[in-house]
């Protein structure tokens, strides 16, 4: 669950899978004369689309924090409530129905841990956990933390489409990150800021990799530079919950307020 403050003391959660679809929504749209738009498009943003839906294991239970008095967010939550079984049974899901597409959802699992392979990053911080290492973070190392069954889809890419892979993987990084951004990084005293997003892939054919700059120009609008989309400006909307902290004792009562929390439609316009 992400959960962003608001200033007037109540909190948007939006649910994990609804995240991934507002990443989706930017793989939907991503590409232009400058930047190549996802190949293969469906099982891009196919895998976008469900690359978190592990988490709903995790969030049917409804964990709640009740000294807070509302819902535990992705970043404080016990360790005890999350389910990496839930993470590999939703890649087993997205393999059985498009192969590719599992081996980039599983590829984000493993990368979440290692600093997402030193691929994409965010200037202003990241979630993405991993201690300092001398371990080689990369390509070959995304492909051999795959298991088994997934390194049967590996082996059957030849040497263009494993690069097509590794360059798609680092596109599903970008539209986290992106939507991260916008759902609940990029805020400070209440309003949007900017951030920028470095190593981000331009072309399947060549190697070039740039900074995107994100500006914020107001409450819910964004200037990108350079912009990678193919509509401008682009709305991306996603349904979030607005809860007040519950002053209760009992978990069932924190967990009937967010049941009852009405629903919001929140909307950020980028422009080129």
């Amino acid at each position: 669950m992400i959960r962003r403050e608001l200033p007037d003391g109540t909190m948007l959660l939006i649910p994990q899978e609804d995240h991934a679809d507002v990443s989706a929504q930017f793989a939907a749209h991503w590409g232009n004369a400058d930047f190549s738009t996802p190949n293969p498009y469906q099982s891009v943003v196919f895998a976008t689309v469900f690359h978190d839906s592990g988490h709903r294991e995790v969030e049917a239970a409804v964990p709640v924090d009740v000294e807070l008095g509302t819902l535990y967010g992705m970043r404080d939550m016990p360790a005890a409530f999350k389910r990496e079984d839930a993470n590999q049974a939703n890649v087993k899901w997205v393999t059985g129905r498009d192969p590719y597409a599992g081996l980039l959802a599983a590829m984000h699992r493993t990368g979440l841990r290692k600093r997402r392979y030193d691929t994409v990053r965010s200037i202003r911080g990241d979630y993405a956990s991993g201690p300092a290492t001398d371990e080689p973070l990369g390509r070959e190392n995304a492909f051999e933390d795959l298991d088994e069954a997934l390194r049967e889809h590996l082996a059957g890419l030849d040497g263009a489409a494993r690069d097509g892979l590794w360059f798609n993987y680092r596109l599903l990084q970008v539209h986290d990150l992106l939507s991260l951004h916008v759902c609940c990084d990029g805020y400070e005293n209440g309003g949007l800021r900017g951030a920028t997003l470095g190593g981000v892939p331009v072309a399947y054919t060549g190697t070039d990799e740039v900074e995107v700059r994100i500006t914020a120009t107001g409450a819910a609008s964004l200037r990108v530079d350079p912009y990678p989309f193919d509509l401008a400006p682009l709305t991306i909307s996603v349904r979030g919950r607005r809860m007040a902290p519950v002053n209760a004792g009992a978990e069932s009562d924190i967990r009937d307020s967010y049941y009852r929390a009405p629903r919001e439609l929140v909307s950020w316009q980028f422009e080129a």
